[in-house]
């Protein structure tokens, strides 16, 4: 059975039984992806890890990266969890828009903002729970 089971698939005993499955947030991906890809035809040859995969391999990898972090937003909004913490990997790779964000604590008020946020093709930054 596929991670992202359908709504009709979903026991009450899964935690996310209520609001969007994984595959929700996996097609929301897909298009916006695909939009950005469209403005940007040489996006695979812009990549950190351009050379490391195929080009099937890094939209795919895109798009994952894209769908979770939407659910963590989603999650944290969720479960009311108290901020979200932006990270980069802090090297010679991240660009000038995520170094400004890096360290940056979004408050639950603030996850409606920062879902709106478009992550760029080859972000590598991540979303960290804050619990204080």
């Amino acid at each position: 059975m596929a991670f992202w089971r359908s709504k009709k698939e979903k026991s009450s005993a899964t935690p996310w039984a209520e609001g969007k499955s994984f595959k929700d947030f996996f097609n929301d991906a897909v298009v916006e992806l695909e939009g950005l890809m469209a403005r940007a035809p040489g996006w695979y040859h812009t990549l950190p890890y351009s050379g490391a995969m195929s080009v099937e391999e890094a939209k795919n990898f895109e798009i994952e990266k894209r769908a979770l972090w939407r659910r963590v937003i989603y999650d944290a909004q969720r479960t009311q969890l108290a901020g979200l913490k932006w990270e980069t990997r802090g090297d010679g790779k991240v660009c000038p828009d995520c170094q400004k964000q890096d360290g940056r604590i979004f408050s639950l008020e603030e996850y409606e903002s920062l879902n709106q946020m478009v992550m760029h093709i080859g972000c590598r930054c991540n979303l960290v729970s804050v619990r204080e």
